[in-house]
């Protein structure tokens, strides 16, 4: 199996050198210090943490509104500082209230640090110097820069933004690891686009995936960047399955995807959610469903598999979908351990009769899938403490329909 080289970035890091020495350090990253143990949270109520895999919450101060969304929780290279998004619906004006929260105490504390006036927005991803960027997979095309306590928006569609122009949105952001200034965005197309201004301009990088069946090629439902190496990419597609870059899309590989038992898919494969992960680039998870398995196996055709070459080959399903046991939805969001590449979590949650969420964790050494659940509605976003990765951060949701059971 190919491996990555650890020499793939060197020449990016060289055409960015200037700028990393100028913009990149203006917030300077510190290293993190707290590994939290306040028994409450203080903040809106959907914001929390965990020391035990989900099996406990921490309680918070505020209580969720009736329809709440917390998405984009991410820890930042700033010391104990967090950022997330809640969404909340009033059920009596149905205005959408998007406000965008801070932690800087490893998330004891969250306070508001704006109100984001539009875009519908459920992705954060960090980026060195303390920035972050929010944007929207698949929604609006929201863009927003954070730095500090600046918020700086790109929403407008315009011909500097062509990530996101016509409103289509984004299917992935990565960043350069040496440079916050400079970071990467995937339109559904495939096409990679370049910014090394923090978002304010873009160029294209490589090409758009080859191939495909819908009118403009090639249908991307996520793009995962490498957060060690953004030449490196994955990406899941419609019926096409996996498409791997090591190059920031100059050439794309078909990854064969097929479990061995359908080795000649009728209809394609479905890849709908791809991460990549934090410790080990060569890992990488993908939730799939292969459609000529759909109606006639019993997970339905939903799986998880694992690659260990970077995204060029798949060990069969780690994880089938068992109806009322293990539930597999499209898209279901993957969060790979902060500190153990073997260590997969992933979520189910609904409010359709109460039910809750499950937070699953799969440890590949061992084979073993193990759950806990809470009376929430869903499970939006899990962020990790840099310094104490037992410390969870978890986003919240509470839909209509029901309290916390």
């Amino acid at each position: 199996m190919r491996k990555l080289a650890t020499g793939l970035f060197t020449a990016l890091t060289a055409t960015v050198a200037t700028l990393s020495m100028t913009g990149a350090t203006a917030t300077a990253a510190t290293t993190w210090t707290i590994n939290p143990t306040c028994a409450t949270v203080n903040g809106p109520g959907a914001l929390t943490y965990t020391t035990d895999e989900g099996a406990t919450l921490h309680a918070t101060t505020g209580t969720p509104a009736p329809v709440t969304y917390t998405y984009g929780l991410v820890a930042l290279d700033t010391a104990n500082t967090l950022l997330s998004v809640q969404e909340v619906l009033n059920n009596t004006t149905h205005v959408t209230t998007r406000t965008l929260y801070r932690s800087t105490n490893a998330g004891c504390t969250w306070t508001a640090l704006t109100t984001l006036p539009n875009g519908y927005l459920n992705k954060t991803t960090a980026a060195k110097g303390g920035r972050a960027y929010l944007w929207s997979q698949g929604g609006d095309g929201a863009f927003y820069k954070v730095s500090g306590t600046t918020v700086t928006s790109y929403t407008d569609p315009t011909v500097a933004n062509p990530p996101i122009e016509g409103g289509s949105g984004l299917v992935g952001v990565g960043t350069d690891p040496n440079n916050g200034l400079h970071v990467y965005g995937a339109r559904k197309d495939g096409q990679i686009f370049e910014s090394t201004d923090g978002g304010a301009t873009w160029a294209t990088s490589g090409v758009k995936i080859p191939g495909g069946t819908m009118p403009w090629g090639v249908y991307v439902y996520e793009m995962a960047f490498d957060k060690k190496n953004p030449l490196h990419a994955v990406a899941g597609t419609m019926s096409e399955g996996v498409e791997t870059t090591f190059d920031g899309g100059v050439t794309w590989t078909k990854v064969a995807y097929d479990e061995t038992t359908h080795p000649n898919s009728a209809y394609g494969v479905n890849a709908m959610s791809v991460a990549i992960s934090p410790v080990d680039s060569n890992v990488v998870y993908v939730q799939s469903i292969d459609v000529s398995q759909a109606t006639s196996d019993g997970d339905e055709g939903r799986q998880i598999r694992r690659s260990t070459d970077g995204g060029l080959t798949f060990d069969p399903a780690i994880v089938h979908h068992v109806p009322g046991q293990i539930t597999l939805i499209n898209g279901t969001p993957l969060y790979p351990s902060a500190s153990d590449a073997n260590v997969l979590y992933f979520v189910y949650g609904t409010s359709y009769q109460n039910y809750g969420t499950d937070l699953f964790r799969y440890d590949s050494t061992t084979a073993s899938l193990t759950k806990t659940h809470n009376g929430y509605h869903g499970l939006n976003a899990i962020a990790f403490n840099p310094k104490y990765p037992s410390a969870m951060y978890l986003g919240l949701a509470l839909e209509p329909g029901g309290g916390v059971s």
